[in-house]
């Protein structure tokens, strides 16, 4: 079972670097960081996590692909991944640049999470209807996918067109990084994994519901013909510890992220995860020492 770490990173944590440097040296596997690159000040929407206000730190943290960047740079295994990038926000021709360039200059470590959001507010500030964001993505992900893989192409979707164009240097990752849809595990989710994915990466679900939805992505697998195996489930937690690993795995899980931003750096039960996360999302701002000594108590807990 590979170990990896979720980090929102920001002008006051530890810095990308050193974060990336401690990572690859522990063991882990990768680095998982999310995108939002602003936070509307005054929404109407809720926190979906708490009814209330949305965190101050949704405002704060800093780009996933400059930070992946830096620690591309730094590093020659840790794998690289956005966890996830919120796909309406961005331009699919900017997007497939940014990406393949990454992909390429750190010799094939990327994988693309992908979602969609939960902010009306913020989604529609680049133009794109709330409503519209699954299937504006779908189409995105396909087009950037045809450029990958061809260094050529065009798009004539609904939400995403444009003539042919060359997108250069390609990935390494042939014919494409993997792409991993984060949402929770519907119906819907698992249709859009099988049809235009690579993976899953959904938040806190105990193993049981891996592993339904492992059996749900291998029965649609088979039924339209393709390999289940080229589909791996990564599981965000907030426990590593060897019990919780050999759960996982024995759920279909390919890899578990540990949430690292205010983690208490214990070894916590299932029913813990959830007041753990918010109180970690809404809590003080942790400095680079407090970050880096929680690290270091969740390797010792890891079999890594």
């Amino acid at each position: 079972m590979k170990v990896a770490v979720g980090m929102f990173v920001t002008s006051y944590t530890v810095d990308a670097v050193t974060l990336a440097r401690n990572l690859e040296q522990g063991g882990f596997s990768s680095i998982w960081v999310p995108d939002h690159t602003v936070l509307p000040v005054n929404p109407i929407t809720k926190y979906p996590g708490t009814g209330g206000d949305i965190p101050t730190l949704y405002g704060e943290m800093a780009d996933p692909f400059v930070l992946l960047s830096f620690m591309a740079a730094v590093t020659t295994n840790l794998r690289l991944a956005t966890g996830i990038c919120l796909v309406p926000e961005r331009h699919p021709l900017t997007l497939a640049k940014t990406v393949s360039t990454l992909d390429n200059f750190s010799g094939g470590r990327v994988i693309l999470g992908v979602g969609t959001g939960w902010l009306p507010e913020e989604t529609e500030l680049y133009g794109t209807k709330f409503a519209a964001r699954w299937p504006y993505t779908r189409e995105a992900v396909l087009a950037m996918k045809a450029l990958w893989k061809e260094g050529t192409a065009a798009a004539a979707g609904k939400y995403v067109s444009f003539p042919e164009v060359r997108c250069d240097p390609l990935p390494v990752q042939r014919p494409y990084p993997p792409v991993i849809i984060g949402a929770a595990g519907s119906e819907t989710t698992i249709k859009r994994i099988v049809a235009w994915g690579d993976g899953w990466l959904p938040v806190m679900p105990p193993p049981e519901e891996v592993r339904r939805v492992r059996d749900a992505i291998d029965a649609r697998c088979r039924e339209v013909g393709r390999d289940s195996k080229e589909i791996a489930i990564h599981v965000y937690v907030m426990d590593v510890t060897p019990a919780t690993q050999r759960a996982y795995e024995d759920a279909g899980a390919d890899e578990i992220v540990i949430g690292l931003y205010n983690h208490p750096g214990t070894p916590l039960l299932y029913d813990q995860w959830g007041p753990e996360r918010a109180r970690a999302l809404q809590g003080p701002r942790p400095g680079a020492a407090e970050t880096l000594a929680v690290l270091e108590k969740i390797h010792a807990q890891a079999n890594l």
